[in-house]
Order: C-alpha cells, then sequence, then structure tokens
C-alpha cells in the first residue's frame, strides 16, 4: 500500500512552566518563565512519524488566529502535509496550561473547551485522501464534544472499508473521572474500528473494571481491535493479541519532562510497524523514541530515526538481559 500516513484529530499550542511543586488550593508558587509550545496529541503523533522518516499528512482544524497561524508554520516545517488542514477565522485554537513539577510530573489545564479541533465537520473529510492513505492514526480527544466526534469516526470508517490500517489512542482527557455525554459510546465504535488500540494503564483501569491489564485489554479485543497496546510508563508496555501477550520494558533514563511521551511512543510504535518490525520489537522502538522524548522539554523533543537507532545501539549487554527476563516474567507492575 502506498500513500501517506494520515493523522486525524487536535493540535493544540503548550505552554509550559516548570515549578518546584504544586502549591495548596488558594496558594503560590513560583515557577520559570512559560515556554510556548506546539502540541496536540495527533500533531505531536504527525511530528514524531515525521521526524522517523515517515511521510504524514495532518487532518484537523485550527482557527485563524496567532495560536493556529503558529501550529501550521510548525506542521509545514516539520514536512508534514497540511493540505487536509482546515483553518476556520471563526474558531479559536486551544491551548493547554501545562505545570511541570520537579519529578517531570506534567498536570493539565486544557484552554480549549469548543476549540477550533472540536469543530472538524464530517463533510471537511476527503473520502479519496482517507481511502489513499497509507495508515490512519486518530486520536479519542477529538471524541469528546463537538463535531469532530462524527468527523473523526466517518474517517475511520472510510479507512477500514478502504483496507487501511488504523490506529487508535483514546487519550482522555477527564475531568475526574467523568465521561461527556456520548464519549464512551463513540470510544466502543473507535476500539472497533481500529486494528491496533494504543492506550495508557491509567485510561484502561477508567474504561476497564478488570482486575489485570491483560484482562482489561481482552475486553477491547472483544469489541474488535486485532492487537492492543498498554503503556506503563516506566513499567514498560504491554501488547496484547489475541493469540498472544507480550511485556517489553522501558528503558531506564533521566526523566526531565513527560509531556507527550504517550503520543510519542504511538509515532514510534507505528514506524516500527510500518518497517516490518513484529509485534514485541515494535514496542521496543517505541519505548526508545518514548525514552528520548522524556529527556527533553515538552511534547516536541522527539527523535529522528537516526537518534533512535543510536539509542537502540547503546543499550547493554547487561540491559539486554535484564529486557528478557522482565518481558517472561514481570506482572508490569505498578499498572497492574
Amino acid at each position: 500500500m502506498t500513500g501517506q500516513v494520515i493523522a486525524i484529530g487536535d493540535a493544540l499550542v503548550d505552554l509550559i512552566v516548570k515549578v518546584s511543586k504544586y502549591p495548596s488550593r488558594g496558594g503560590n508558587v513560583w515557577g520559570s518563565a512559560i515556554e510556548m509550545c506546539p502540541g496536540g496529541t495527533a500533531a505531536n503523533f504527525a511530528v514524531g512519524l515525521a521526524r522517523l522518516g515517515v511521510a504524514v499528512a495532518f487532518l484537523g482544524k485550527l482557527g485563524d488566529d496567532a495560536y493556529g497561524r503558529f501550529l501550521l508554520r510548525d506542521l509545514q516545517h516539520e514536512g508534514i502535509e497540511a493540505t487536509y488542514t482546515v483553518v476556520d477565522r471563526s474558531e479559536y485554537t486551544g491551548a493547554v496550561f501545562i505545570p511541570v513539577d520537579a519529578e517531570g510530573e506534567r498536570t493539565f489545564f486544557a484552554c480549549a473547551k469548543g476549540a477550533a479541533h472540536t469543530r472538524l465537520r464530517p463533510q471537511e473529510i476527503d473520502p479519496g485522501v482517507v481511502a489513499g492513505a497509507q495508515w490512519l492514526h486518530a486520536t479519542g480527544v477529538c471524541l469528546a464534544e463537538g463535531s469532530a466526534r462524527e468527523a473523526v469516526l466517518k474517517a475511520m470508517g472510510l479507512a477500514k472499508d478502504a483496507g487501511v490500517p488504523i490506529s487508535f489512542d483514546p487519550n482522555l482527557r477527564l475531568e475526574g473521572d467523568l465521561f461527556p455525554a456520548g464519549l464512551r459510546e463513540a470510544l466502543d465504535v473507535a476500539f472497533h474500528l481500529a486494528e491496533v488500540v494504543l492506550v495508557s494503564a491509567d485510561e484502561l483501569a477508567l474504561l476497564s473494571e478488570a482486575q489485570s491489564i491483560e484482562a482489561g485489554a481482552r475486553e477491547i479485543l472483544q469489541d474488535g481491535a486485532d492487537m492492543v497496546v498498554v503503556k506503563c510508563g516506566a513499567a514498560g508496555a504491554v501488547g496484547v493479541s489475541q493469540h498472544r501477550r507480550v511485556v517489553v520494558p522501558a528503558f531506564p533514563t533521566t526523566v526531565v519532562d513527560t509531556t507527550g511521551a504517550g503520543d510519542a511512543f504511538d509515532a514510534g510504535f507505528v514506524a516500527g510497524w510500518l518497517r516490518g518490525l513484529d509485534e514485541a520489537a515494535a514496542i521496543r522502538y517505541a519505548n526508545a523514541v518514548a525514552a528520548l522524548n522524556i529527556m527533553g522539554v515538552g511534547a516536541r523533543a522527539l527523535p529522528r530515526a537516526g537518534e533512535v537507532d543510536h539509542f537502540l545501539d547503546r543499550v547493554s549487554a547487561k540491559e539486554e538481559t535484564y529486557a528478557k527476563g522482565f518481558a517472561e516474567d514481570h506482572p508490569c507492575h505498578p499498572c497492574r
């Protein structure tokens, strides 16, 4: 199959500030200057793939404002096809305020309710573009509200009908554990359409009451997916398909900022899969991409293909031995 990978979903601006700790309610804390970075789960994925040498297009909607123009320039600078990116002067581009603590953990304040990415319309999806793609990757951020829910599911349905492989990341951005109206139903449809579901352990706990990673993943497999990859952060990742389960450890690294780690993993996994790697090797490649990303600041500390290959070449024999033992025995705690 020829063509580009299409990433459909959100592009947002990340406003990042480093803090020593989070204040108590009503309290105060001093932080660094705010750094404005391009972000958004689907856009991060697209940039990650482009830097790994994969041709990719971004399909989504931006406002015709300063943030939107900043993001559009960034996509073009990264070599991403932006022809299918809709710019609408009647909408505003969302932003996410992200304080990052001393341990690299981040908290999101999404200033994006009703933003442009939620207003992508089904009629703005070109069936020929989707049918001619090499792969389609969709994000659940755009299933939360607005016409984008129908647009994303339409694109996934068109891809399914055309035999285009689909990956889907729920990318849940909930207030607490509350699902907006219609989101659970939309997620079920997306799980049915996707071949590969890339989900974090925390998200899986919200989506399933199963008592283990594997049991929760198999519930999603019953919805129609061929493979579920559960991202467990520092504990690695678990891949579950109908006839196989693989556990692959993360690479020990210095954590600077975990923003965008899941998107980096997604890009690494798809890039590895398109390289012809099997499940375990593709997850290992994805772990390497995520490890390099969290060593920098922001979601776009994404590595180039050569950097990933060099990183993997430097993995010591001791780490390889540890990885084999982990894959055979580790239960992926603390993720359950």
